[in-house]
């Protein structure tokens, strides 16, 4: 499969994988709206007031504990009780508020996820981001290149540092620490580009590992 489509396919899943999780976030705060509703009632206002006994100080603090009360009462009650239904499976509040996300978090991962498997982006830091003229022009070259061709993206940018100068060497801007014991100095461009495609090819394997473990997390791969 072409590195393109490739990265489309994961965006694709890694969006569908979060509106899954986010689900369990909506059906957790839909039931907590409820409860809040519950607790908040004509009732309870009317039970603080006449327990009360017409001290308004003692009214507030009355309806305050009356309150919380009645919504740790309300979830306790529907803990148990299927608030999310996918057909295949039900899921009850608790579970619900077990898999309920922590946004930022989760959020950032998922951009994470999105970098890592963004070729152009894996090439440059394999370079160190190198300043280089003629390597970041090629970088640009190969992405206008990428929209009218199903050539992968190394390949077009292999393809378009050739044809930028012929005669540079790609060793020299890929000869970093990271990459010494696999690129010298006097490497090939073609013993270069190898390396770069195992390294996105890499990355690309460990994005898939990423997006299989937090499907399989949260129930929805295959057995």
């Amino acid at each position: 499969m072409q590195n393109k489509g490739v990265i489309k396919f994961f965006a694709i899943l890694f969006a569908l994988v979060c509106l899954f999780q986010l689900s369990f976030t909506y059906f957790s705060a839909r039931v907590e709206r409820k409860a809040k509703e519950y607790a908040l009632s004509a009732d309870a206002k009317q039970l603080a007031v006449k327990m009360a006994q017409g001290d308004q100080l003692r009214e507030v603090l009355m309806f305050d504990s009356i309150s919380k009360a009645r919504e740790r009462f309300f979830l306790d009650s529907i803990s148990g009780e299927p608030v999310y239904n996918i057909l295949v499976r039900k899921y009850t509040y608790k579970d619900v508020k077990e898999r309920e996300l922590n946004l930022g978090l989760d959020l950032k991962g998922g951009m994470n996820v999105i970098m890592e498997v963004s070729v152009i982006d894996i090439i440059k830091a394999l370079s160190g981001h190198n300043p280089d003229s003629t390597f970041n022009k090629a970088l640009v070259l190969a992405q206008e290149k990428q929209k009218s061709s199903n050539a992968n993206y190394v390949t077009l940018f292999a393809e378009s540092f050739k044809e930028l100068d012929p005669n540079a060497s790609l060793a020299a801007i890929f000869s970093t620490v990271e990459l010494k014991d696999r690129i010298k100095y006097n490497s090939t461009n073609d013993e270069v580009i190898s390396v770069i495609r195992e390294e996105t090819n890499g990355a690309i394997d460990r994005t898939f590992n990423i997006l299989s473990t937090r499907i399989n997390r949260f129930g929805v791969a295959q057995p």
